[in-house]
């Protein structure tokens, strides 16, 4: 028996919390995920698995060698846009069924985290504006700045 919970319980989970949060709240869905993002941020800092002000290297860090929910992170950014592509995604049968029902993910609080990172790194609030699933095992998250 396996220790923990296994990669097909965590991916049959984010389908479920994302099919559920935007079939019951719509664009709303939004809100919640920023509230899981400030919680779940405040655990990473004090757990001291991140620091307040990281870097695009302890971000790539988190993911790949702490979380391992990817083979590689790249950073970066252009025209007022920050841009993660996340390389060898475990998530995989998260990822097949998104793209299959062409779901766009409202609650996935650890992209969440790049765009609090972002805003930590930089100045002025950043938005997730697009989760593009690129194929099963590579994802494109995109942030933009806010006007205020």
């Amino acid at each position: 028996m396996a220790e923990g919970p296994t990669p097909l319980f965590i991916n049959v989970y984010m389908y479920a919390i994302n099919k559920a949060s935007a079939r019951v709240l719509g664009k709303s869905a939004t809100v919640l995920s920023r509230c899981v993002t400030d919680d779940l941020w405040q655990y990473l800092v004090s757990r001291g698995l991140l620091p307040e002000k990281p870097s695009p290297e302890d971000l790539r860090r988190l993911f790949v060698e702490t979380l391992g929910v990817a083979r590689d992170v790249v950073y970066e950014e252009k025209s007022g846009e920050v841009i993660f592509t996340f390389k060898g995604v475990t998530l995989r049968e998260f990822m097949e069924a998104i793209m299959k029902e062409k779901l766009q993910p409202v609650v996935c609080p650890f992209t969440s985290i790049l765009a609090k990172a972002c805003e930590e790194m930089s100045t002025g609030k950043l938005v997730i504006w697009k989760i593009e699933p690129l194929d099963t095992e590579n994802l494109r998250v995109i942030c933009r700045r806010t006007l205020n």
